[in-house]
């Protein structure tokens, strides 16, 4: 009898949360600036969490290192489920296996839901000329050194598919770290830069408008969105198959209720006929999972980088 008291005693403070949870606005942080596919998906889902769970829900744009000063700052929030962070395959899959302190374990990270997923689109300045993929590799080849690429940052996941890249096509090109994916959108269209992978959620309207010219995408199948553009399998570059992922985490330690409680509001969120079209046509695909399958993607994404980044050698910059 003692034991089953104190077992229960110490579940109280968990149900007791998990009751009066959310007691006040809750606060997503973006490891990027305003207008990128990550704070775009971030802000669609946040609306919809904010009638579900009856508070405000605010978006805080934290950019700045691949996205790693955000997930710094929410491993060190209360976890009470009142601030969580929006995160990418740059934080989750990446940076754990380039820096050797990132600043954040990902292991310790409560994983709430997955939220969408997108293919990543390489896309190429109209400048540049190339009309497909192999005659932006001749052109690179024949001109070493001289074409450039735009990423939201150093060691971002743009930054990494654009390493893999050059050395799965066998060229050389200059590295130009941006804060965003929206900066250096603006930047190749400026002619600024030569290329970039980025999530196609982000390039779409700019691809359909003629502005950027896409060449290929990284998902397993060719994308609805682009059904006309191979994926970079077909082209034969198999290594760069992989996808865009976004999804909610909690910080360390939060009580499993709430995390329930957030992983409900994300099913029943991306569940929303009006909010999975919105999501669609941005170029994502609306995907809600449990906290245990969302850890598995996680896990497996991880250890395939952590192979890639070890056998092509990648370093942190």
């Amino acid at each position: 009898m003692g034991a089953i008291a104190a077992a229960a005693i110490s579940w109280a403070p968990d149900l007791h949360a998990q009751d009066i949870f959310p007691s006040r606005p809750i606060k997503i942080v973006v490891g990027a600036g305003a207008g990128g596919s990550s704070d775009i998906t971030a802000r669609l889902v946040g609306q919809q969490l904010s009638t579900l769970l009856g508070q405000p829900v605010l978006i805080e744009n934290k950019g700045g290192a691949a996205g790693t000063l955000s997930m710094q700052h929410v491993v060190r929030s209360p976890p009470d489920g009142h601030t969580l962070v929006w995160v990418g395959n740059s934080v989750m899959t990446m940076a754990p296996y380039l820096y050797k302190n990132p600043g954040y374990d990902v292991k310790t990270l409560v994983p709430v839901s997955l939220a969408v997923t997108s293919s990543f689109v390489l896309v190429a300045s109209p400048t540049l000329g190339a009309n497909n993929l192999k005659e932006m590799i001749a052109h690179a080849k024949a001109n070493p050194g001289k074409l450039s690429f735009g990423s939201s940052g150093v060691n971002s996941s743009m930054h990494l598919l654009g390493e893999l890249f050059k050395t799965e096509a066998g060229f050389d090109a200059l590295h130009i770290p941006y804060k965003g994916g929206a900066e250096s959108a603006n930047a190749i269209m400026g002619g600024n830069i030569h290329f970039v992978f980025d999530a196609l959620s982000s390039e779409l309207p700019l691809i359909h408008s003629g502005k950027l010219k896409a060449l290929a995408v990284t998902s397993p199948m060719r994308d609805k969105s682009l059904p006309d553009v191979p994926t970079m399998a077909e082209l034969g570059l198999p290594a760069m198959t992989t996808e865009v992922f976004f999804g909610l985490v909690a910080p360390p330690g939060t009580p499993e209720p709430i995390v329930a409680r957030l992983a409900e509001a994300m099913k029943q969120a991306l569940s929303d006929p009006g909010l999975r079209e919105r999501l669609e046509k941005s170029g994502t695909k609306p995907q809600s999972s449990t906290p245990q399958e969302f850890r598995a993607l996680v896990d497996k994404e991880g250890a395939r980088f952590q192979a890639l980044i070890k056998a092509k050698g990648i370093a942190a910059e």
